[in-house]
């Protein structure tokens, strides 16, 4: 008794310890047939009450309405071929290279990273052509003298490892594009000059291929405008430009975008200005072409959309009895009637177009199944449009609100850009105590090839000494005016010329700084001015970044390229005249 006392209290602890029971079930149809004809048929039991829910919700009203079988589309495509950039600088353009690319493009300007890059590539190019031995006389000529700043660490770095081995490479690429003397460039002077031509086994003849090559290698790599205008407006912090179609029987259509910084180009960046003619040296292009195409109206379709057979399965996409129904909830209330009401009345035509074209859709036909020719005319064309106008995809006439025309302008834009990390960043801000705004260089530029702190670049070693009293019983000093980081650059307002009341902005300096150190703000002489506009309460900060993109053909672009935003809104430079300071709390703090 006792053994089998203790065996089972210990079966009575362990059952204790599971404190859990799993159970399975399982759910088995139990067919009374293994046929399903009748199930599917859907069977009414009282057909007279469905057909009294018919007529009750007007199913059996007849409408003459009739599906379409096909449509014709007619449009007129106007090729723009000419890009005009501020001060009348005007020259042809096509879609070989993005519009983006054209408008932001700036040239290279030269630093150390650039100058080692293109004699790295430039070496070996020689040493594959056994030309090594001219790497004396070419350290010679073109040697690296770059100012490298104090704060620049990576630049110092930089210049102290390659300054006894390599050349100024940039400075190289610009004598082979340079014209030269005797109908060559500047680098076949040099050669001439160092005796390359007599040296046999024909070391001349070699470096003119290799310099073939490093010109193609550059242009692939980098792209450069083609003009020496700009289409950057720095009084606007924007860019400015505008296209055009050839002019035809005194008529030409121009498109400006007066106001682009987004860093990415699409139909509305641009406005309809009638009375602009831009031309060139050679008329080219062809004048408009009218184009007429047909397609098979094909009905709308979203996800979730209700099917019109029975028995037919939706896909549960779109949660309709998650739908907003207040008071405020009438754009919810209308997009559900027109899903779930209109949508099988919507049709869709696909209208192919060409990038770089300027469309002007004239109608279209509609061909239904009785016949019928139905004309659908261009949104604001009709007349019970007159009283508002209001059209989707329209460009804005700048000289007429009321224009009925409906251009359509597909430009030649990109889709994605790869961005590099900010050379510069730049941020305009109002400081209301100060009475001015402060560009404050967050990033500027490093002889390292990319942008570093503006802040790190603004320390001085050379701190101003402690302020000692003259006289220990003086209780207060006066300061004159304290000062703000270099890379603080201040613009003072202004009045503009003839004008009381206006004012803009005006670059100015503070005492013993070193000024700006990015282009964005050296790159205009003195004097150089904003508008007050463009710097609002929120401030602006405005980014110049290397852009890489992909074209036509797999063709690769890489440019630097701008852009703006809003800022953070308004700061302080705690910039104060006239203090009067209490010497003994100072020294006490």
């Amino acid at each position: 008794m006792p053994i089998e006392a203790t065996v089972l209290e210990a079966m009575l602890i362990d059952a204790y310890r599971i404190r859990s029971i799993t159970a399975y079930n399982r759910l088995e149809a139990s067919p009374r047939t293994a046929q399903f004809d009748r199930s599917l048929k859907a069977e009414v039991r009282d057909p007279l009450w469905m057909l009294t829910r018919q007529w009750q919700f007007g199913e059996f009203q007849g409408e003459d309405a009739a599906s379409p079988v096909t449509s014709q589309i007619l449009g007129e495509h106007t090729v723009m071929d000419r890009v005009a950039f501020p001060g009348d600088n005007v020259f042809p353009y096509s879609d070989s290279i993005p519009l983006e690319t054209q408008v932001e493009c700036e040239r290279l300007t030269a630093d150390l990273f650039l100058a080692t890059q293109l004699c790295r590539y430039f070496v070996r190019l020689m040493r594959d052509e056994s030309l090594l031995g001219f790497m004396e006389p070419l350290r010679t000529k073109y040697q690296l003298n770059y100012a490298i700043d104090k704060n620049d660490y990576e630049g110092k770095q930089l210049f102290n490892a390659v300054k006894e081995e390599l050349f100024d490479g940039f400075l190289l690429y610009k004598d082979t594009v340079t014209p030269g003397a005797g109908g060559g460039t500047a680098f076949d002077g040099w050669m001439n000059d160092v005796g390359i031509s007599n040296v046999p086994n024909g070391p001349q003849d070699k470096f003119r291929i290799i310099i073939t090559k490093f010109q193609k290698w550059f242009s692939r790599n980098y792209t450069q405008p083609t003009i020496a205008a700009s289409a950057w407006l720095p009084s606007q912090l924007e860019y400015q430009f505008a296209v055009s179609s050839p002019i035809t029987q005194q008529q030409q259509q121009t498109l400006t975008a007066d106001q682009y910084y987004e860093g990415h180009l699409d139909w509305y960046s641009f406005d309809l200005n009638k009375n602009r003619r831009i031309s060139v040296e050679e008329e080219s292009g062809s004048a408009t072409k009218e184009n007429l195409v047909s397609f098979i109206p094909s009905p709308i379709a979203f996800k979730g959309m209700p099917h019109p057979r029975f028995w037919t399965m939706e896909e549960s996409m779109t949660d309709f009895g998650n739908i907003d129904t207040s008071v405020t909830g009438l754009l919810h209330l209308m997009l559900a009637e027109f899903g779930l009401i209109y949508s099988n009345d919507w049709f869709m035509l696909p209208y192919p177009l060409d990038i770089n074209t300027l469309c002007e859709l004239k109608g279209i036909t509609i061909t239904d199944v009785f016949g019928q020719h139905i004309l659908v005319r261009p949104a604001g064309k009709g007349a019970e449009t007159n009283w508002h106008r209001w059209t989707m995809f329209h460009h804005t006439d700048t000289n007429n609100t009321n224009s009925t025309t409906n251009l359509f302008y597909l430009p030649p834009a990109i889709t994605k850009a790869f961005e590099g990390d900010p050379l510069e960043k730049v941020n305009f801000l109002r400081d209301e105590m100060a009475n001015m705004v402060w560009a404050v260089e967050n990033r500027v530029p490093s002889q390292a090839g990319k942008g570093v702190s503006g802040f790190e670049m603004a320390v001085k070693e050379d701190q101003p000494p402690a302020f000692v009293p003259v006289n220990n019983k003086v209780p207060v000093r006066y300061i004159a005016g304290t000062t703000v980081p270099d890379n603080w650059i201040p613009f003072i307002p202004v009045h503009m010329e003839g004008s009381d009341r206006e004012i803009r902005l005006q670059r100015a300096s503070m005492p013993a700084a070193k000024g700006a150190l990015g282009i964005l703000l050296k790159e205009k002489t003195a004097p150089y001015f904003v508008n007050e506009e463009e710097v609002s309460r929120a401030g602006a900060i405005v980014q110049r970044s290397f852009q890489r993109t992909r074209w036509l053909n797999g063709i690769t672009y890489l440019w630097i390229g701008r852009y703006k935003e809003a800022g953070k809104g308004e700061g302080w430079s705690n910039l104060k005249f006239d203090q009067v300071e209490d010497i003994r709390q100072n020294e006490s703090e």
